[in-house]
């Protein structure tokens, strides 16, 4: 089964704001062995919203509409499905009621246009909304190209993923009963370009058979290349073999598999300690991509220069990780947790003048990544 998003709001297609919303509802929706094969984003115009459902039916079996359905003036998307669908609005006093009630408790004045949020496609099924006052809604429309199953919801990603969890889940659990599930297979990579990873994976599937369908794809996240494998669940018999082929050709770069989080372990090891990080060799990086996941912790701190101490700083800590500069194509890496400690020399593949701040970005990736092993090695 295929679906498409779609996103309503000026304030998208200029910038002011990021989509959340797809990335979001398209990670559910793959769990579920639903294909998304499309993503529109579109300003709040009638006539561009209108064309964007026209192009999207002739698409996919279902249509994801976020945003535009408050109680101004520019929000206008239920019209315009509604229109799309050639179906008549009709007013819902329990939504009515609900709106009433929660903007009075709050102190809000309720005001006669906020009515508008109370008209939906007649026999249409509402999503009641409990973190906001507009309620999504669902509904089934025959189209050229067959039936085509609607879910118009609010944009705030609050309220999207309390209609997720209150209507949406259970739905799409009973939609895809039956349906296989696709399964992706992800390595994350350090150290070798994007040509050279796809150089090796294709290699060693080029003799793969052409049915059934796997997917192939690549995606560079400095400092990592994501290379992942998509198929049914129904085949995977047929593509767990050429898995154990990838798993293989990729293991020397290989940092983690099938979206393990290397943070995870960093935050529980330095949950009950206090941690101190030296940085003289990365120039940023490692505090760049530390500080986001260590927000839950306060008792780590952070000391970064660009000129090296000497070793005997650490002489009398039992809980640190320090990058030391070695020489201009490598640093050592020294690190300590209750007093057991290791050091390692870090020594980038990537040799050239010009890829010194990738070599940087490899210098914070591998302590990070030691630092969330089991054990010291």
């Amino acid at each position: 089964m295929k679906a498409s998003i779609l996103a309503v709001g000026t304030e998208l297609t200029t910038g002011q704001i990021t989509n959340r919303n797809a990335v979001t509802l398209s990670e559910k929706l793959t769990s579920f062995g639903i294909v998304i094969n499309s993503h529109l984003t579109v300003a709040d115009n009638r006539e561009t919203i209108l064309s964007a459902l026209q192009f999207l039916e002739t698409q996919s079996d279902l249509i994801f509409i976020t945003g535009g359905l408050g109680p101004t003036s520019d929000d206008f998307t239920r019209d315009v499905v509604a229109d799309w669908a050639q179906v008549k609005m009709v007013f819902d006093e329990t939504s009515w009621q609900h709106i009433t009630q929660r903007l009075t408790n709050r102190g809000f004045q309720v005001r006669e246009m906020q009515k508008q949020q109370c008209y939906f496609p007649e026999d249409s099924r509402i999503l009641y909304n409990v973190e906001g006052t507009a309620n999504g809604f669902q509904f089934d429309v025959l189209k050229n190209s067959g039936k085509k199953t609607v879910f118009v919801l609010p944009g705030p990603p609050r309220e999207i993923a309390a209609i997720w969890r209150d209507h949406l889940n259970e739905t799409l659990t009973e939609l895809m009963s039956g349906t296989p599930k696709i399964i992706i297979r992800s390595w994350d990579t350090l150290g070798l370009g994007e040509s050279d990873i796809a150089s090796r994976v294709e290699e060693v599937l080029k003799d793969r058979p052409s049915s059934p369908s796997l997917e192939i794809g690549y995606r560079v996240h400095h400092p990592y290349c994501e290379v992942k494998l998509s198929y049914s669940e129904k085949d995977k018999a047929v593509w767990e073999p050429w898995v154990k082929k990838v798993d293989a050709v990729l293991d020397d770069v290989t940092i983690t598999r099938d979206f393990a989080d290397i943070f995870s372990p960093i935050v529980e090891r330095l949950s009950n300690r206090d941690f101190t990080f030296y940085d003289f060799a990365s120039h940023g990086n490692l505090h760049f991509r530390l500080s986001p996941h260590l927000k839950s912790i306060s008792n780590w701190s952070f000391k970064q220069n660009l000129t090296a101490p000497s070793v005997d700083l650490f002489d009398h800590e039992d809980d640190f990780l320090a990058l030391l500069p070695y020489n201009d194509l490598s640093c050592i890496l020294l690190y300590s947790v209750d007093g057991q400690r290791y050091q390692k020399q870090i020594e980038p593949p990537l040799k050239s003048p010009l890829m010194q701040e990738r070599r940087y970005q490899y210098y914070a990736e591998i302590a990070l990544i030691e630092l969330g092993k089991p054990s010291l090695q």
